[in-house]
């Protein structure tokens, strides 16, 4: 996990609030105040029940919103609601992949379509040649394979890993992933997921997951958001959060399987000192009390 006390936050949230369609009768707030820190290289899940204001504050973090109403939005000590941040450069440095990301998909052929960013940055064919053949196996599509197949020929996983690659080939430091992973199969999700994990520790990649199966949210990120009705209702590594079981079910959320087991252990006087957030944990903790 990043040191927070070393460095300033990549991207800070102040009291952010947003509301749509202000004046008209569909008036929709979305966010009521909103404040969060996230730092270079942390990985942060950022959780809530439907309609809680996730997508809406990520769509912050590359200026697909800009914060014009109250609150602020300051990203690498840029404020986001200044009119002369140039989003372009924003997006290259934050990728937002959406929760549909094949509808992110335009262009015909697969290699074409994750070339795009790269080609509006001005880069050499053999440039972005080489950033295609690195996202596409960041992501785990075969470069000889996939580049020249039609991009609606791909079934909705690979759809899906070639929309993340067209965000990866622009090579940003910030990766959001706004429960783009929903909808594919298991065995296809956990590869991409860990695929998504290693550029994360092994690239130094910033993520920010958001996503509504918790057992994803416990083995990818290191601290969690809970946003409740617009609002920060909680924070805190993802063990203290997951540690609440009864606040979190105030907020219309649960906590991993295994965790829910761990409590019920416990309540049981198994001697479980810590809150397991994956079943490889669960298990190395029942193994030492049994051989206690």
């Amino acid at each position: 996990m990043k040191d927070t006390h070393q460095a300033q936050p990549f991207i800070q949230v102040n009291d952010l609030h947003h509301v749509y369609l202000r004046g008209t009768p569909l008036e929709v707030t979305a966010l009521k105040g909103v404040t969060l820190e996230i730092y270079e290289g942390e990985s942060i899940g950022i959780i809530g029940r439907t309609g809680a204001g996730k997508s809406t504050i990520v769509q912050h973090f590359n200026g697909l919103l800009r914060a014009r109403q109250p609150g602020k939005v300051i990203l690498e000590g840029q404020d986001m609601s200044d009119p002369s941040v140039k989003v372009k450069a924003i997006r290259q440095k934050v990728g937002l992949v959406f929760q549909h990301p094949e509808q992110q998909l335009f262009e015909r052929l697969v290699g074409d379509d994750i070339a795009f960013g790269p080609k509006r940055l001005g880069l050499s064919r053999e440039e972005r040649r080489e950033r295609v053949r690195w996202a596409m196996e960041m992501v785990g599509l075969d470069f000889e394979r996939f580049k020249d197949r039609f991009t609606f020929s791909l079934s909705g996983g690979e759809m899906r890993k070639a929309a993340i690659a067209g965000v990866l080939a622009l090579q940003p430091k910030v990766l959001i992933l706004d429960e783009s992973t929903t909808g594919v199969d298991p065995r296809g999700r956990k590869d991409l997921l860990a695929r998504i994990l290693e550029l994360h520790r092994h690239h130094g990649m910033t993520l920010i997951f958001v996503s509504p199966n918790m057992e994803e949210v416990a083995s990818m990120v290191d601290r969690v958001y809970v946003i409740d009705d617009g609002r920060t209702a909680m924070s805190g590594t993802t063990r203290e959060i997951f540690d609440r079981p009864d606040d979190l079910r105030q907020y219309g959320l649960g906590v991993p399987q295994v965790t829910t087991i761990a409590h019920q252990l416990r309540e049981h006087s198994l001697p479980i000192t810590r809150t397991p957030l994956t079943v490889a944990e669960a298990a190395e903790d029942v193994w030492k009390i049994l051989n206690s």
